[in-house]
C-alpha cells in the first residue's frame, strides 16, 4: 500500500500548480490561528480569583458583590460605548475566513508567475511583459479563487475547513461574552453565599439548557472535570498545580466557577458559533411561547374578573328578589304546605285548599328567579305550544330536557336582563316553567322531577344571597349534563367536580417560569429535603414529593426555614406578606409549584426595572381587591403629597416620604403595627426608585389590605 501511495504521489503532474501552492502555504488550523488578533480574547479571558485567607476572601467577595450590583444598576441606565460590538470585535475572524485563504493563494500564485517571467528572461515576448500588470493579475486570481466560484474538491475542502475554524473561534468568544447570563444561572443555585460542590453538575446542565446548547457543555468531559477543579485533561502543568481559591468546605463562588469554565473554553473547542445562534433562535421561540401563554393567562384572568363582576351583579339582584320572595303571601303558602302544580283548581274542587294559585305575582317572581339561575328555556307566552291554564295536568306533563342555559360563565343574556316581574304578571304556571323547576329538582336529587313546587324543596332553593352563586353553578352543571347525556335517567346524577384543577407538569412550569429543568429539579430536591417524617410512625419511609401526581406540602414554619436558605436577608414581615400572597387558598400549606412561583416572583422583583410600574387595574388584580378601593387609596396617597405636587401614576409617579407614608398608613389602618410597617419600608426602599420615598404601588405593597376597616371594605365591595 505504501508503494502504491508513493507511485500515486509521483504520478502527480509536474505542472499541478494548485497542489504546489496548497502544499507550500500550509493553510491549516495553525495558519488560521496565527493570523487572529489576540486583543479580543485577552479582553474576554477569565481572571483567576485572588489567593487570600478565608476572612480576607470574605471581604474581597463582599466588595466584588457590591461593585457588581452597582455595575448592573448603572448598566441599565448607561451604554458602554468603549466596548466594541461583537461584529466589530470579530472582524479579524471574518478576514481570516473569507479573505485570507484566497489572498494567500493569489499572492503565492503571483510570486510564482513573477518567478517564471524572470526565468524566461529575454525569451519572453516584450509585449507580454509590457501588458503584465501585477494588480490586475492579482484581482483576477482573487475572483477565480473566491469560495463562491470554487468548483474543485481541494479548494472546497479548504474553504470548508476555514469556515469551521471560524465557527469554533467565534463560538469561543461569544460564549465568553455570556458571563452575565452564566452568573444569573449560577446565582439560582446559591445557598448560604456559595454553591455546593455536589450541585456544580446541575449548574453546568442549567447553563447548557439556558443557552440551548444541545448538551455541548454538560456532555463535555473537559468541562465536567475542570468544574470540579481538575485541569489534568487540559495537559497544562500550571493549571494542574493550581489549588482552589474558593471555599473548599462549603462550595465555590462564581468567580472561581467562571475561571474554571472560562479556562476550558479558552483552551478547547467547546461550542461553535452556529450552535449558539440556533440556541438564541430557540430561546426567542420559547420566549414567544411564554409570552403567548402569559397573554392567554391574562385573558383568562380578565374573563375571571368579568365573571366575578357579573356574579356580584347577579347576587345583588338576587338579594332584592329574595326579600320579595320571602314577603310574598303565595310563596309563604307554598312554604307552609301548599303545592304549585299549574292545575286550575277552583274553589269547591277537591284539593283546592292544598293548591297554590297557578297565576299571580308569585309566578312572576319565580320566573325572575329562573332567569337569574340561567334557565332560558322557559316557554314564552306568545308561543303556540304554551299550555292553556284550563288544561288538566298542565304542570305534570312530559318533563323533557330541552332547556338551553343562558351561559356557563354567569353572564345573563339580553333577554334575561330585559325581563322583569311585571312582564310575567299575568303568566300561568305552564309546561315551560314546570320544566325549569324539574331541572332544579334534579339538582337537589329529588325523588321525582315532575315540575311540582313543594315547600320542602322551595326552602332549599331560597338560599341566602351568599349561596346564590353556588346554586347557579349547580344548575349550569345540570344543564351541561343533560346536553351531553340527553338520554340519561333522572336518577343518574354526575357529581360536580369541585376538586382543584390539575397541577402543571414540570415541563409546563419551566416554560411558565422561564426556568431550566436542571434548576427546577434542584429546587424540587431542596423542597423535598424539608419534608418532615411521620412522627407517629418511626418505621415509615422517608417522605417524598411525587409532583405533580401526588404533591407534598410544607407548613408555614418549614417554608420559612426553606426560604431562609435561598433568601437569607428576607425579613419576617416580608415573609409573612409573601406567604399570604402565595397561599391563595388560605390553607397554610405550600406545595412545590407554589414554592417555585415564590422563587420566580423573588427573582423578578430583584431583576425588575423600578421604572416599570403596574397600572391600577394590575394592582387590583394582583391583590384581588376592587378597583374602586385601589383608586380610593390613590386619592388618599395624592392628598398626602405636598401642595402643588401631582402624582401622575403610573407614567410619572411621585414618591411619598417615609414619615408621611407612616402617617397615611395609620390613618387608613387604626391598629397599624408601626414597627412592622417601618421594617417593611426599609426592605422596599432598597429597590425603590427614590431612596427614602415610596411610590403608590410600593405603598400598597406595604399595607396589609386585610386590616382595612370593615366599613371601608364593605362600602367598596357593595359597589
Amino acid at each position: 500500500v505504501n508503494m502504491q501511495a508513493v507511485k500515486a504521489v509521483q504520478a502527480v503532474p509536474v505542472n499541478d500548480e494548485v497542489a504546489a501552492i496548497l502544499k507550500g502555504l500550509k493553510l491549516d488550523k495553525t495558519f488560521f490561528m496565527s493570523r487572529l488578533s489576540d486583543k479580543p480574547i485577552k479582553m474576554l479571558a477569565p481572571v483567576a480569583p485572588p489567593k487570600a485567607e478565608d476572612d480576607q476572601l470574605e471581604r474581597v467577595e463582599r466588595g466584588n458583590k457590591r461593585r457588581e450590583t452597582l455595575r448592573k444598576r448603572r448598566s441599565t441606565m448607561t451604554v458602554d460605548k468603549t466596548r466594541p460590538a461583537a461584529g466589530a470585535a470579530d472582524f479579524d475572524i471574518y478576514l481570516n475566513e473569507a479573505v485570507m485563504p484566497v489572498l494567500a493563494q493569489a499572492l503565492d500564485a503571483l510570486c510564482r508567475q513573477l518567478a517564471r517571467m524572470n526565468e524566461q528572461g529575454d525569451h519572453l515576448d516584450p509585449k507580454v511583459r509590457a501588458r503584465f500588470n501585477p494588480l490586475t493579475w492579482l484581482g483576477q486570481q482573487l475572483l477565480r479563487r473566491h469560495p463562491k466560484c470554487s468548483r474543485t474538491p481541494r479548494r472546497a475542502t479548504l474553504y470548508r475547513s476555514f469556515r469551521d475554524w471560524a465557527d469554533w473561534e467565534k463560538g469561543r468568544r461569544e460564549l465568553l461574552r455570556r458571563r452575565a447570563e452564566v452568573e444569573t444561572v449560577f446565582s439560582g443555585f446559591v445557598l448560604r453565599g456559595c454553591v455546593s460542590h455536589e450541585t456544580i453538575p446541575a449548574v453546568i446542565a442549567a447553563v447548557d439548557d439556558t443557552l440551548c446548547l444541545e448538551g455541548a457543555i454538560k456532555n463535555c468531559v473537559e468541562v465536567e472535570a475542570a468544574a470540579t477543579g481538575d485541569f489534568s485533561l487540559l495537559r497544562d502543568p500550571t493549571l494542574s498545580a493550581r489549588r482552589n481559591t474558593g471555599r473548599n468546605r462549603d462550595g465555590i463562588v462564581f468567580e472561581e466557577f467562571w475561571y474554571r469554565l472560562g479556562t476550558v473554553i479558552m483552551r478547547q473547542d467547546i461550542v461553535p458559533y452556529s450552535l449558539i445562534m440556533r440556541g438564541d433562535e430557540q430561546r426567542a421561540k420559547d420566549a414567544a411561547e411564554a409570552a403567548a401563554w402569559q397573554q392567554r393567562l391574562d385573558q383568562a384572568e380578565a374573563e375571571r374578573m368579568e365573571e366575578e363582576q357579573e356574579k356580584r351583579r347577579l347576587t345583588s339582584e338576587y338579594a332584592v328578589l329574595h326579600e320579595k320572595l320571602i314577603a310574598d303571601e303565595d310563596i309563604q303558602s307554598i312554604l307552609n304546605g301548599k303545592i304549585l302544580t299549574g292545575d286550575d283548581v277552583r274553589e269547591g274542587d277537591v284539593g283546592y285548599e292544598l293548591e297554590a294559585k297557578p297565576q299571580g305575582s308569585h309566578i312572576a317572581l319565580l320566573v325572575e328567579l329562573f332567569l337569574l339561575l340561567g334557565l332560558s328555556g322557559i316557554v314564552s307566552e306568545d308561543e303556540e305550544d304554551c299550555v292553556s291554564p284550563t288544561s288538566p295536568g298542565a304542570g305534570v306533563s312530559s318533563m323533557g330536557t330541552g332547556l338551553i342555559r343562558a351561559s356557563t360563565k354567569a353572564k345573563g343574556t339580553a333577554k334575561e336582563k330585559e325581563t322583569s316581574p311585571k312582564d310575567h304578571g299575568g303568566r300561568y304556571w305552564d309546561e315551560g316553567l314546570a320544566k325549569a323547576w324539574a331541572v332544579i329538582q334534579r339538582v337537589h336529587h329529588a325523588d321525582l322531577a315532575d315540575g311540582v313546587v313543594d315547600g320542602e324543596l322551595l326552602k332549599q332553593v331560597l338560599v341566602p344571597p351568599v349561596g346564590f352563586n353556588m346554586l347557579r353553578a349547580k344548575v349550569e352543571y345540570e344543564l351541561e349534563r343533560q346536553m351531553e347525556r340527553p338520554d340519561a335517567d333522572d336518577d343518574d346524577h354526575v357529581r360536580m367536580n369541585l376538586s382543584n384543577p390539575a397541577k402543571p407538569t414540570k415541563e409546563q412550569l419551566c416554560i411558565r417560569l422561564g426556568m431550566t429543568m436542571s434548576r427546577l429539579d434542584w429546587l424540587h430536591k431542596l423542597f423535598e429535603s424539608y419534608l418532615q417524617p411521620d412522627s407517629d410512625d418511626p418505621n415509615a419511609p422517608a417522605p417524598c414529593c411525587l409532583y405533580p401526581e401526588c404533591p407534598a406540602s410544607l407548613d408555614k414554619e418549614q417554608m420559612r426555614t426553606l426560604v431562609t436558605e435561598v433568601e437569607p436577608n428576607l425579613s419576617r414581615a416580608e415573609f409573612e406578606a409573601r406567604f399570604t400572597r402565595i397561599d391563595k387558598d388560605g390553607s397554610g400549606m405550600i406545595e412545590f409549584d407554589e414554592f417555585a412561583m415564590w422563587i420566580h416572583s423573588s427573582e423578578i422583583r430583584i431583576a425588575g426595572n423600578a421604572a416599570c410600574k403596574m397600572t391600577f387595574e394590575e394592582i387590583a388584580n394582583r391583590y384581588q381587591e376592587p378597583l374602586d378601593l385601589i383608586m380610593y387609596l390613590h386619592t388618599c396617597f395624592q392628598d398626602e403629597l405636598p401642595d402643588g405636587v401631582e402624582d401622575c401614576y403610573p407614567e410619572e409617579p411621585e414618591g411619598l416620604p417615609k414619615a408621611d407614608a407612616v402617617r397615611l398608613a395609620q390613618s387608613l389602618i387604626p391598629n397599624l403595627d408601626t414597627k412592622e410597617f417601618k421594617e417593611n419600608f426599609e426592605f422596599v426602599d432598597e429597590h425603590s426608585r427614590q431612596r427614602g420615598h415610596c411610590d403608590f404601588d410600593e405603598f400598597v405593597e406595604l399595607l396589609d389590605l386585610d386590616d382595612l376597616p370593615a366599613e371601608l371594605r364593605d362600602r367598596f365591595e357593595e359597589n
